[in-house]
C-alpha cells in the first residue's frame, strides 16, 4: 500500500496532462500511486495517459464509458486508492518541487484528517493576471490548526473561513474515501468541491493550515474560458447547480451517514449564503450590464428573492460606502470613479426593491438578508443617496422583472 495517492481527473487534455502527470513523478516521494480518471475523452487523452503507465508503473489509467463529471471522476479515483494520504490534483495544474515530501513530513509532525496547503497562480491570459493577486490571497490558508465541529462551523462562515477547493489540500485516505462513498453520484458544476468539502469537513477530526507552502501550481485560465462574458444561459446553468448543491448538502446532513451535532441549521445556511453569493457574483462581475436585469431571472429560478437581495445589498452597502468615503462627491465635477459609485448604489438599489415586492421582509428569516439591508440603508442615508428617515424601497423603474418575481422559487 503506498504511503500517497493522487487521483487526477481527465478530460480532453493531451495538450497539459502529461506536464501535470511529471510534475509528481519528478517528486522525490516515490511510493505513491498516480490514479488517472478519464471521464470518457473524445480525443487521444486515455491512450495519452495509458503510454504514461507503461513507463512509469506508479500510473494506473481508469475510464468511464461516459462522460460524467469531474465530481464522478474523483469518487471513481478515490474509491480506487489505496494510500495512507489521498490528493486530488486538477489536469491542468502542477506540484512544485518538493511539495510531497514538505507535505509528508508535515503530516508526520502534525497528525490531522485535512492538510490544507498555498499555491502559487499562473495566469495564462492577460484577464486571469489581473485576477492573479486576488485568487492568491483567497487561496493561500491561514496557518491554523482546527479540530471537530469547529473544521465546518468555520469553513463556510462569512469571516475567517477558508476556500472550498479540494484541490491544494492532503487528506487522509480512509476518510477522504469515506466522504466520497457518502456522495451521490451526480454532475455538479464549480459547487462539487463545495459539495465534497462539507462531507470532508464532516467527518474530519482535525484540520491543519500549513503556513508558507505555495506548493500547488495553479494554472488560472488555462484550458478553460476565464476571461470571456458570462451568457444568460451560462449564469442559469451555473445557478441552477449551485441551487442542486445547497440540496445535495441537506439530503448529505438528514442522511443516516451524516454525524450528529446540534448546528447543522447554522452550517446549511453559511453553505446557502456562499452559493448565492457566488452565482451573485458571477452576475455582477461577469454578465455584461445590459443583460444583468434579464440575468436575475436565471437566478432567481433557482434560489429564494431574499437570498437574491441580500446579496444585491451587499453591493448597495460597498457602492454607498465608497461614495460616503469620496472626497469630491461635493465637488460640481465629482470624478468618475465617484459618480460611478452612486449610480452603481441607487441602480442595485432599484433592483433590490422589486425583488422584494413579492415577499414581506418583515417575515424574512434570513439573517444575512437583514444584516446587509441594514447596512445598506445606513451607508445610503449617511452617504445622502436617500432621506435620513427613508428606510422603504426605492422608486420604481423599468427592469422588465415584475412578472419573473410571481413564479414560485425554491431552496433557501
Amino acid at each position: 500500500m503506498p504511503v500517497l495517492s493522487i487521483v487526477i481527473p481527465a478530460y480532453n487534455n493531451t495538450h497539459y496532462l502529461p506536464e501535470c502527470i511529471r510534475s509528481i513523478t519528478a517528486q522525490e516521494v516515490t511510493d505513491l500511486e498516480i490514479i488517472v480518471v478519464d471521464d470518457a475523452s473524445t480525443d487521444a487523452t486515455y491512450a495519452t495517459v495509458q503510454e504514461l503507465a507503461q513507463a512509469d508503473s506508479r500510473i494506473m489509467a481508469l475510464r468511464h464509458t461516459s462522460n460524467q463529471g469531474t465530481l464522478a471522476a474523483r469518487t471513481t479515483g478515490v474509491a480506487a486508492s489505496t494510500g495512507d494520504y489521498v490528493m486530488l490534483v486538477d489536469q491542468d495544474d502542477e506540484l512544485a518541487p518538493g511539495a510531497l515530501q514538505q507535505l509528508l513530513a508535515t503530516a508526520q509532525a502534525h497528525p490531522a484528517d485535512i492538510y490544507h496547503f498555498g499555491v502559487r497562480v499562473e495566469a495564462a491570459n492577460p484577464e486571469a493576471r489581473q485576477a492573479a493577486g486576488g485568487m492568491t490571497g483567497f487561496l493561500t490558508p491561514t496557518p491554523r490548526e482546527l479540530e471537530g465541529a469547529d473544521i465546518l462551523r468555520t469553513q463556510f462562515a462569512e469571516i475567517g473561513g477558508f476556500d472550498w477547493h479540494v484541490h491544494h489540500k492532503m487528506f487522509q485516505g480512509d476518510t477522504i474515501r469515506r466522504a466520497y462513498a457518502a456522495a451521490e453520484r451526480t454532475r455538479l458544476l464549480l459547487s462539487d468541491d463545495l459539495y465534497m468539502s462539507f462531507i470532508v469537513d464532516s467527518m474530519a477530526a482535525r484540520y491543519y493550515a500549513i503556513p508558507s507552502s505555495p506548493w500547488y501550481i495553479y494554472h488560472l485560465g488555462r484550458g478553460d474560458t476565464f476571461g470571456s462574458a458570462l451568457t444568460i444561459e451560462g449564469l442559469d446553468v451555473l445557478a441552477a447547480r449551485d441551487a442542486k448543491a445547497l440540496a445535495l448538502v441537506r439530503a448529505y446532513a438528514a442522511s443516516s451517514q451524516a454525524p450528529d451535532r446540534s448546528d447543522w441549521k447554522t452550517c446549511i445556511d453559511n453553505v446557502r449564503d456562499r452559493l448565492v453569493e457566488h452565482a451573485m457574483n458571477e452576475w455582477k462581475d461577469n454578465l455584461p450590464a445590459a443583460l444583468q436585469s434579464q440575468g436575475l431571472d436565471a437566478v432567481v429560478r433557482s434560489w429564494q428573492p431574499d437570498a437574491v437581495c441580500g446579496e444585491l445589498y451587499r453591493y448597495i452597502r460597498d457602492a454607498a460606502y465608497a461614495y460616503l468615503q469620496a472626497g469630491d462627491k461635493a465637488d460640481n465635477k465629482p470624478s468618475a470613479r465617484t459618480v460611478a459609485a452612486k449610480q452603481e448604489a441607487l441602480r442595485y438599489l432599484t433592483m433590490a426593491s422589486q425583488v422584494e415586492r413579492v415577499f414581506d421582509p418583515a417575515q424574512s428569516a434570513n439573517r444575512r438578508y437583514h444584516a446587509m439591508r441594514d447596512i445598506a440603508y445606513s451607508h445610503l442615508r449617511d452617504a445622502g443617496l436617500i432621506a435620513a428617515t427613508e428606510s422603504a424601497a426605492a422608486p420604481e423603474q423599468q427592469h422588465g422583472l415584475r412578472t419573473l418575481f410571481r413564479r414560485r422559487h425554491h431552496n433557501g
